[in-house]
């Protein structure tokens, strides 16, 4: 429903697309994509997409949803409601930018549709702090660092 209402508010002051499997036909003014394959597809529509929008869902109280990581690793600008642990990975404002309302939201939204070079800059660096310190690679590093302490 958060999800929602905020597509609808958002569509009330710019174009607003959605991919999805999902019926969305309550979704007046927002343009339905269908949906697209995860692997092949989905990383060249968050490259492609000017404003990517992450809603955590109301019940996931912690953690980084995939999503997020999905889309700064293509490259793509992400726009995400507020996490507690987005700080400990990332920087506000320079990797990604989060919003605290559905007001904050389309402002963000809004602003950021018109400053086409910040908004490259954030989608920039947000795509090289994944690849520099969240690869596969840095993760399984940390892993052995930790198992290392119980051995």
């Amino acid at each position: 429903i958060e999800r929602k209402r905020g597509l609808l508010k958002l569509a009330k002051k710019l174009p607003v697309a959605i991919y999805s499997n999902s019926d969305t036909s309550d979704l007046l003014n927002v343009t339905y994509k269908g949906s697209v394959d995860y692997w092949t597809e989905l990383p060249k529509v968050f490259y492609g997409s000017r404003i990517n929008l992450n809603f955590t869902i109301p019940n996931i109280k912690s953690g980084i949803p995939l999503r997020v990581w999905d889309v700064l690793g293509s490259g793509g600008f992400l726009l995400t409601n507020y996490q507690a642990e987005n700080p400990m990975y990332f920087k506000e404002g320079e990797d990604l930018v989060s919003f605290y309302s559905r007001e904050d939201m389309v402002e963000k939204a809004v602003y950021f549709s018109e400053h086409e070079e910040e908004r490259m800059r954030i989608a920039i660096h947000g795509k090289e702090t994944v690849e520099k310190h969240h690869s596969y690679e840095v993760r399984m590093h940390q892993m052995m660092e930790v198992l290392k302490r119980f051995l």
